[in-house]
């Protein structure tokens, strides 16, 4: 009986299993959304470059997002001249990228000891 709980339609048997997917995919895009807060503070406090104004500092932005079962954290800046910060003297003075290598992995292997994800496979 068990076995055919998880193989048939996910609303049937009363909508146990439909509850289940519900609540998993509004605790991940719940976490997501609250990651994506870690993501623009690390963001913030390593970005390299000596603030003249605060506006690139303060313009790093970071939001997660959830469409169908797809969970996405996009970084990005604030000002027209963030690109220049990323690219400009060999990346000497980048932070999104630096702060992907490092929060991809730490976001993969969280959900990973929360048991959701396989080993953090394509970050």
């Amino acid at each position: 009986m068990a076995r055919k709980f998880w193989t048939t339609n996910p609303f049937s048997h009363g909508g146990r299993a439909a509850v289940l997917v519900v609540g998993l995919e509004a605790g991940l895009a719940a976490y997501t959304k609250g990651f994506a807060q870690r993501v623009e503070n690390y963001a913030k406090e390593h970005a390299p470059w000596q603030d003249q104004t605060g506006d690139a500092r303060d313009g790093l932005n970071a939001q997660g997002y959830q469409r169908l079962v797809i969970y996405t954290i996009v970084l990005s800046h604030g000002v027209d001249y963030g690109l220049w910060l990323e690219v400009r003297w060999g990346g000497r003075l980048a932070i999104i990228m630096p702060t992907l290598e490092e929060m991809g992995p730490r976001f993969m292997e969280e959900l990973n000891l929360a048991g959701l994800v396989g080993l953090g496979h394509g970050v």
